[in-house]
C-alpha cells in the first residue's frame, strides 16, 4: 500500500489525479491510500511521517506549493514530492526542495503512466526500513536512517532522531532484536546506537555526531565486532 497525498485547491485537477491513480491501480495491481487537502496549511497541521508520495500544486492560495514543500523538508528529507503546475517553467523551482518530478495540468493518462512507473521505481530503490511507535500525540513512523540512538530510561524508550526525540512506554529488550539485526549495536545496558551515525569512539565512549555516550566494558568487544563488520559491508 502506497500512501499518497494530493494537495490541490482546484477540484477538477484533484479529480483528474484521483481518476488516473484509480486506473493505474487497476492496470498495475498497485494499491494506493489517497488523502486530499485543498490547502497546504491543513496538510502541514496533519502531516505524518508515513507518507510515500505527495502531489503538490505549486499555485496554492496563501502559502504556495514551494513554501509548503520547504516546511515538509524540515520534517522529512526523503518523501517523494511531485509538483502539479499549469506552466512547466514554474516546475524548475522544485529543485529548491528536491522535488522528484512534476506534472503539467491537464495531465494525459499515457504520460501519467510513464511518470508513475518512474516514481514507483524510485520508491522501490529508496525503500527504507521503518519503526512505528505510538505516543500521546499519535502514531509516528520512524525511518531507521533517521535514528541516531535509542535510549531506555525507567519504563520508557527514547528514540533520538535527526530532528526530534520520540518517547514510548516499552522495555528495550522487547524491541532491541529488531534493531540489532539492522545496523544497530548495543553500547551499554540502556543504549543502542545506529552504527552509520558513529563518528568516533574510544575505550570508554562512543560519539554519535556531537553527542558522547558511555561505552560499557561488558559491551565493548561486541560493539567493536559489530562496527568492524558494518564498516566491512559498507566498503
Amino acid at each position: 500500500m502506497i500512501k499518497v497525498i494530493i494537495v490541490e485547491d482546484q477540484e477538477k485537477w484533484r479529480l483528474q489525479i484521483e481518476k488516473h491513480l484509480k486506473m493505474y491501480s487497476q492496470e498495475k495491481n498497485v494499491l494506493f491510500d489517497v488523502t486530499y487537502f485543498d490547502n497546504g496549511e491543513s496538510f502541514l497541521s496533519q502531516y505524518s511521517s508515513d507518507i510515500d508520495l505527495i502531489f503538490m500544486d505549486i499555485g496554492l492560495p496563501n502559502k504556495n506549493g514551494i513554501d509548503i514543500s520547504r516546511e515538509i523538508r524540515k520534517k522529512n528529507d526523503n518523501v517523494c514530492i511531485v509538483f502539479l503546475t499549469e506552466l512547466s517553467q514554474f516546475a524548475i523551482q522544485g529543485y529548491e526542495v528536491n522535488a522528484y518530478d512534476y506534472l503539467v495540468k491537464p495531465m494525459k493518462y499515457d504520460l501519467f503512466v510513464v511518470k508513475m512507473d518512474r516514481i514507483l521505481n524510485h520508491l522501490k530503490v529508496t525503500a527504507k526500513k521503518y519503526f512505528t511507535l505510538k505516543d500521546n500525540e499519535g502514531m509516528h513512523r520512524l525511518c531507521y536512517d533517521d535514528i541516531l540512538y535509542i535510549e531506555s530510561q525507567k519504563h520508557y524508550i527514547y528514540f533520538h532522531c535527526n530532528k526530534e526525540t520520540y518517547r514510548m512506554r516499552e522495555c528495550l529488550e522487547e524491541i532491541q532484536n529488531e534493531f540489532l539485526t539492522s545496523g544497530f549495536a548495543k553500547i551499554n545496558r540502556s543504549i543502542i546506537v545506529n552504527l552509520v551515525k558513529v563518528s568516533d569512539y574510544s575505550h570508554t565512549d562512543v560519539t554519535i555526531e556531537d553527542e558522547v555516550l558511555p561505552l560499557s566494558r561488558v559491551y565493548k568487544s561486541e560493539f567493536l565486532r559489530d562496527l568492524t563488520q558494518f564498516i566491512g559491508k559498507e566498503q
